[in-house]
């Protein structure tokens, strides 16, 4: 009598019946398979696993190597910016780490990684109010440097005046303020008088800048050309626009009108 384990199987192209068991089979794959493993086991137990040779140069073990690659893949994960930027009204530096959220890129828009910033002093931008500014005091300008300064743009900023309604005595101390009486980075290099008001930019020469500064004033604010006639309250008309996120600009600007007496242009 055969065993439960066994099945008749038909042989090709004659009608004999073999008989296979199936129980006696899967004990022997069993068992080489057992054997198989034991021995690999074995032989990786009498194996000395040693780096490579540019790896024994620069001190990596598999260890080390494994470690570097999921560092690598972490980080390929994120997106890290790290920003440094002098201004003429401090320095201002910000680390910002963004996360790709699950969504992002299916629609724009759709989506958005969260963005963390951080800035030890605020930056001059023009675009929303800050209260906390670096320390500024009219003492800290050169004396010599501001009335030589006002000696050569006088004439300019009584011509913008005219043309522009922007009071000479304010514009003038805008100057002085944003380019520390011409002696900034931005006024000698890039005759640049009003940065970053007027962005990072370089003019052929000062009265350019002077020009374009006039034609943002008078394009972006043209409510102030009301106030014209008095210089202080054209002044604090322009403290609540967002020309600057400096809440003491106003401040600064009659510090300056007074010191060196401006209002007389």
């Amino acid at each position: 009598m055969s065993s439960s384990n066994t099945a008749p199987a038909r042989t090709a192209g004659n009608d004999r019946v073999l008989t296979i068991d199936w129980s006696l089979l899967f004990r022997r794959i069993a068992s080489r398979g057992r054997q198989a493993f034991t021995s690999a086991r074995y032989q990786a137990q009498q194996t000395e696993y040693v780096p490579s040779a540019w790896m024994q140069r620069l001190g990596i073990s598999w260890f080390r190597l494994g470690l570097i690659a999921i560092a690598l893949f972490v980080f390929t994960q994120k997106q890290v910016d790290f920003k440094v930027s002098m201004g003429e009204e401090g320095l201002a530096f910000g680390v910002s780490q963004r996360t790709a959220s699950p969504t992002e890129g299916a629609a724009a828009g759709a989506g958005e990684g969260r963005t963390a910033t951080m800035s030890l002093i605020p930056s001059f931008t023009g675009n929303s109010k800050e209260t906390a500014v670096p320390a500024w005091s009219v003492d800290e300008l050169d004396e010599a440097a501001v009335r030589a300064y006002i000696s050569r743009f006088e004439k300019v900023a009584q011509g913008e005046e005219r043309k522009y309604s922007i009071p000479a005595a304010a514009n003038m101390a805008l100057a002085i303020i944003h380019s520390n009486a011409g002696k900034s980075t931005a006024a000698t290099k890039k005759n640049n008088h009003f940065f970053p008001v007027t962005a990072n930019t370089y003019y052929e020469n000062a009265w350019m800048n002077w020009r374009s500064h006039s034609k943002l004033i008078s394009e972006k604010y043209p409510e102030l050309a009301a106030e014209s006639v008095n210089y202080q309250q054209w002044t604090a008309a322009l403290a609540r626009t967002n020309y600057s996120n400096n809440p003491k600009l106003a401040d600064r600007i009659m510090d300056v009108v007074e010191r060196y007496g401006l209002e007389r242009l």
